[in-house]
């Protein structure tokens, strides 16, 4: 959250979260940016990238080896490396995370949705 790329909205304001999986989406080979173009083609817009942290701290109940990444503009992680943020939820518990990009079908994403349309 140091990045300089981390910024957080003026005011607060709702967001309506929308989780796909990956392998849903009937992407031949699953990439950021084509997962990104399907979202958007659904209606979805990336989220804030505060949603991340937030989210985290209200998903308190979330099942264990579930890994869920947060569809939003990439931020530069310390090494420079474009990365979303990813909450988990392994043997040490709940995670936030900066995650490089890892596509893998098994995976969630959260969009945004003006209105949840899935």
């Amino acid at each position: 959250m140091r990045s300089k790329d981390f910024t957080t909205a003026q005011e607060n304001e709702p967001v309506d979260l929308v989780r796909l999986k990956v392998r849903d989406l009937n992407l031949p080979n699953p990439t950021t940016e084509n997962i990104y173009q399907k979202a958007e083609e659904l209606g979805l817009k990336l989220c804030p990238v505060e949603v991340g942290p937030y989210y985290r701290l209200q998903y308190a109940d979330q099942p264990t080896n579930e890994y869920l990444y947060i569809g939003m503009k990439q931020i530069a992680d310390s090494g420079g490396d474009l990365s979303v943020f990813g909450l988990d939820r392994g043997d040490g518990g709940l995670w936030l995370d900066l995650v490089f990009e890892r596509v893998a079908f098994r995976w969630w994403v959260c969009f945004s949705s003006p209105q949840v349309i899935l």
